[in-house]
């Protein structure tokens, strides 16, 4: 190591440029006059009496009068404890953001209870409103006329909207309802249930829902945890699973969209056991580092539990465990639902884009 490259190295040690100059400069040429430690560093005329100084105090160096000040290196062995220890100091932080890095991420979780049944519907509104990716909603007519202007903005934002309207009669026209400017897809319940629900997941991470909405006397549940809010998903995909398709944006021909990996492999799974080729795009995250990414291939096989004994893609089989491998003919890849942790690719968004 030369002069130049030992300065630097100092210099990140914890010295200031003109102390670490200054340093070596003494420690090469033994004892000198301050003048002339000035002359044969970088260190100006004007400083070099502080720089020494400075150094005296941190234990580098002791200075004596001899007509002028004389400086002069003390033994490495004692001088040299701090550089040490901050090198100590820097291999254990290493070592602890080594150890972090490898550890699960640490996430906010959210689970309220909301006194009120109007205020689960109100933080639906405010979540609608900032959607970045997928919205699923069960609600009644009546609740629709009040998220309209949200469902049209998350719609044109390119936001997947998948809709369930329950508690529609047999003769009910919903011809008022322009769905194309509101959502992706449309089923209807043509029946009432117990309660009068309300539900909204949003980007699969925070869920909504009340069991009476309308009413300031019943209570209902804010989750922000992808975890618990599975369970509200469960709930509400086997209603919708119940009800009649009504609305798709793109019929079942290519190209076909879906804003969540499960509602993909309902569709796609009797067309793989058909065998099928079944080429897509999958937008989403890498599951390693979390950076947006986008895969395309043809469909190898799709997994879930019951698959291999001939079970269909319900919300039961597909509720703890489902994926899909995309082959993009130089590599494989795994692709997993909202808050995949095994697999390649957590997908936001899967389109079919050919069927043969």
């Amino acid at each position: 190591m030369d002069s130049p490259e030992l300065v630097e190295t100092l210099e990140r040690y914890g010295l200031s440029p003109y102390q670490a100059a200054a340093y070596v400069t003494v420690v090469e040429r033994g004892t000198m006059a301050a003048q002339e430690v000035a002359d044969a560093s970088s260190v100006p005329q004007p400083r070099v009496y502080d720089i020494l100084r400075d150094l005296e105090s941190e234990g580098f160096v002791t200075t004596f009068e001899q007509d002028k000040l004389y400086v002069q290196a003390v033994d490495p062995e004692d001088a040299l404890d701090r550089v040490r220890e901050r090198a100590a100091e820097l291999e254990a932080a290493a070592e602890e953001i080594t150890d972090r890095w490898q550890q699960p991420a640490v996430k906010e979780h959210t689970v309220s209870l909301v006194q009120r049944g109007r205020t689960v519907f109100e933080k639906a509104r405010d979540e609608l409103d900032r959607a970045a990716d997928h919205a699923q909603l069960v609600c009644k007519t009546d609740h629709l006329d009040s998220l309209r202007p949200v469902l049209v903005a998350a719609h044109e934002r390119d936001v997947f909207v998948d809709l369930t309207l329950y508690d529609v009669a047999d003769d009910e026209s919903l011809a008022a309802y322009d769905f194309s400017e509101l959502c992706t897809h449309t089923q209807v319940l043509r029946r009432p249930l117990r309660s009068d629900p309300f539900g909204a997941l949003i980007d699969r991470k925070r869920a909504c829902y009340s069991w009476y909405p309308a009413t300031d006397d019943e209570y209902g549940i804010y989750i922000d945890d992808s975890a618990h809010e599975n369970m509200v998903w469960s709930y509400m995909m086997n209603l919708r699973h119940a009800a009649e398709e009504h609305y798709i944006a793109t019929p079942y021909e290519p190209p076909l969209r879906f804003g969540a990996l499960r509602d993909c492999l309902h569709v796609v799974e009797p067309l793989v056991r058909e065998d099928r080729t079944l080429t897509a795009d999958v937008e989403g995250t890498w599951v390693d580092s979390g950076r947006r990414c986008e895969v395309s291939g043809t469909i190898l096989s799709i997994d879930y539990a019951g698959f291999d004994e001939g079970e269909p893609a319900t919300p039961l089989n597909m509720f703890a465990d489902a994926r899909l491998t995309v082959d993009t003919g130089e590599e494989t890849h795994s692709v997993g639902g909202f808050d995949a942790i095994i697999e390649d690719v957590e997908a936001t968004r899967v389109v079919i884009t050919d069927i043969e």
